[in-house]
């Protein structure tokens, strides 16, 4: 039991016994609990355990308040819930999306849907634990944020002014993607460099046709900042680029 990784919680033993001899013909190893206060008390003895299954509808400690107490009994490492209902609503499907859980399977089940869920959950667990330790690691970091600046050179490899061009062209895609129109005053101001820096980085940025200036209609004076199509490309390419070395990584 000590190295189980999966944990399945309902009050009907029938089920839990048909249910473990299914995952084992999958080859998935499973302990089986028949309330939650027993499954409470395997899981703080048991820190190989990472993905919870449970039933929504059991007497005295419902799966929500399972969840719940799972999840301020072990932080880390984080256990992930799977949901099992015969007749839940909508709400209780939100308030277990809202507590963390990964998936939701309806009963009567097959067994090849509950361990392929459980399967994901136990990757998603993986990956989880991985990015968490990468975090307390600070040669990884410095490794992630070299191969970040690497990217960031592949994509926009000949624009002047380097990373603080690449940081205008960030604040302006942000800024778009919430909505905002953005002044070329506005963008030089928050460059962090004086405006005449700022204004050589937007030009650079202009000549790659990232950028471009549209006049205000209502008053011509001002002159508002937006992506070109291959502007909004670039740093599309940037993100699915640290995505990349992000997953490569974890």
């Amino acid at each position: 039991m000590l190295d189980v990784a999966v944990i399945i919680v309902d009050d009907d033993k029938d089920f839990l016994g048909e249910v473990r001899q299914g995952l084992a013909l999958e080859n998935l190893s499973v302990v089986c609990a028949s309330s939650p206060l027993t499954a409470l008390d395997i899981i703080e003895q048991n820190l190989a355990i990472r993905v919870l299954v449970t039933d929504l509808s059991m007497p005295g400690l419902d799966g929500l308040e399972l969840i719940r107490r799972v999840g301020e009994l072990r932080q880390a490492p984080q256990i992930l819930p799977i949901v099992l209902t015969g007749n839940g609503s909508l709400d209780s499907c939100i308030a277990a999306l809202r507590m963390g859980a990964v998936d939701f399977l309806q009963k009567p089940l097959e067994i090849a849907s509950l361990a392929a869920a459980i399967r994901r959950a136990l990757d998603l667990s993986l990956q989880k634990w991985r990015a968490a330790t990468l975090l307390d690691d600070p040669l990884a970091l410095l490794r992630l944020l070299d191969r970040l600046r690497m990217d960031r050179k592949r994509v926009l490899p000949s624009v002047a002014g380097g990373d603080a061009a690449w940081e205008m062209l960030l604040d302006l895609a942000m800024a778009q993607a919430a909505g905002r129109q953005v002044s070329v005053s506005a963008l030089c101001a928050g460059a962090g460099t004086s405006t005449t820096t700022a204004l050589r980085r937007l030009e650079a940025l202009e000549q790659e046709g990232l950028v471009e200036r549209r006049p205000d209609p209502e008053d011509r004076r001002r002159v508002w900042l937006q992506l070109t199509h291959k502007g909004g490309a670039s740093v599309r390419q940037a993100g699915r680029r640290f995505a990349e070395t992000l997953r490569a990584m974890v």
